[in-house]
């Protein structure tokens, strides 16, 4: 860890953690608060509440009408909002480190007294049902949804973490009040709070903002979700064709995480990587591809996106799985250039990540959610210079090619369901999942 950066985890009496990491010369803080509720905690036929509640919790306490905390939030300066994971629920704020104290007692307010007024959530509803209807304008967000629901059909993470206007539509005020009493428990919130920050302070601060809440979070069961894949079309009028080859990978969590990065960063993560040399460099179909993670606490998998015309469509997803099995199979295998190479650039990514304050709290704040404790920037590095031409070998059989059976291909653009393009991927995701059996049997 840098020289001077300190960090510390305390626990409140009522089971709140707080975590803070004081980074020297810095003239802003991060806060963030950190709930463990999500979409994978709401009541069947209840899909969206937990987003909801994230938008519920700002309209008034009886301390401040919601124009009071609107208006207050503007006089800080910095921003504050909230978003819901599939994982969890945040709140978080970015502010001079004079405000601090200010930033905690306000998100306090709306996560220990907020009313949740009928009137206001009724017209609430209303915004979240544009923010609905925004997303489905959108093909990057379209493709990830298709995504997730092809490849866990039967699990919470194919849900819309918005829900459907519909699902919208039948939620009430006392949805909202019965499931923030019985999810929004103390022991599920971490406070996190890095940049001009110091521990003891924080803590008080948030001991007088958080100190009325009280219970215990009922205990979950973490099961893995099931498995499907398939091909999966929505047909839109844009000018291209986007598109995600998608294979299971495991939890954000796993011991495989840091040769899972360095793999997908090899795969697709920069312009010297295969993906880019083969689509873009060498045949000239697409102007971006990329490799990424999608991790969560219970699953996760590795995307290969990327847009081109329908002419080119087919021949692109062609040339992405046979990148994919190729190194799956060690016919193409990792040199220590290219191992050099994708490690440098993880190393970049996370280095130059936490140069921004609210990245930083992000990350102290999912690590103690995921882990229940901080890793220090060194730590990762160190983890990363370890990775292996041999994990890389092994993970890419135990990932690419024992997940093509699993293979996910979806496409959002000008492509008829129902056409010769679909039929086409089916034939394509069946033979490269027939092959990968058959490799598999005489590996």
């Amino acid at each position: 860890m840098p020289i001077g950066i300190q960090t510390d985890c305390t626990r409140l009496d009522n089971g709140v953690r707080v975590i803070t990491e004081r980074v020297p010369n810095t003239g802003s803080a991060g806060i963030s608060v950190l709930v463990d509720v999500g979409p994978p905690d709401e009541p069947v036929g209840k899909n969206g509440l937990a987003h909801l509640c994230e938008h519920a919790l700002f309209l008034g306490t009886p301390l401040r009408t919601n124009r009071d905390l609107a208006e207050l939030i503007d006089a800080a300066g910095g921003c504050f909002g909230a978003f819901t994971a599939p994982d969890y629920t945040c709140f978080f704020a970015h502010v001079l480190e004079d405000y601090v104290s200010y930033a905690i007692d306000l998100l306090g307010d709306i996560l220990v007294a907020s009313t949740y007024p009928e009137e206001l959530l009724e017209r609430e509803k209303g915004v979240i049902r544009q923010e609905i209807l925004g997303s489905q304008d959108n093909p990057d967000e379209v493709l990830l949804q298709l995504t997730k629901e092809c490849l866990w059909p039967e699990d919470s993470l194919s849900k819309s973490v918005t829900g459907d206007v519909a699902d919208v539509e039948q939620l009430d005020r006392s949805d909202v009040a019965q499931f923030i009493s019985r999810q929004y428990s103390p022991d599920r919130i971490i406070i996190a709070a890095a940049g001009g920050v110091e521990h003891e302070s924080v803590v008080e601060q948030a001991q007088d903002a958080f100190w009325a809440l009280r219970g215990e979070a009922v205990e979950r069961e973490v099961d893995l979700p099931a498995l499907r894949g398939g091909v999966v079309v929505n047909s839109m009028p844009t000018k291209q064709c986007s598109f995600t080859v998608a294979l299971p990978t495991p939890s954000y969590g796993a011991d495989c995480r840091y040769s899972l990065h360095v793999l997908s960063n090899l795969i697709g993560g920069g312009m010297s990587s295969r993906l880019y040399q083969s689509l873009r460099e060498a045949n000239g179909l697409v102007y971006s591809i990329q490799s990424g993670l999608l991790s969560y606490r219970r699953g996760g998998a590795m995307t290969i996106t990327g847009a081109t015309t329908t002419a080119n469509l087919m021949q692109s997803i062609q040339l992405v799985l046979i990148q994919l099995t190729s190194l799956a199979l060690w016919e193409q295998p990792i040199n220590e250039e290219e191992l050099w190479k994708s490690k440098m650039l993880v190393r970049s990514q996370s280095r130059m990540a936490i140069d921004v304050i609210s990245n930083r709290v992000s990350r102290i704040a999912t690590q103690e959610f995921h882990f229940g404790k901080r890793l220090s920037d060194d730590e990762m590095i160190d983890e990363i210079d370890q990775v292996s031409i041999e994990d890389l070998k092994q993970l890419a059989a135990e990932i690419l090619l024992a997940g093509l059976p699993n293979l996910t291909i979806s496409v959002v653009g000008p492509v008829d369901p129902l056409g010769e393009e679909y039929g086409g991927l089916v034939e394509l995701r069946e033979s490269f999942a027939q092959m990968a059996s058959s490799a598999g049997t005489s590996v």
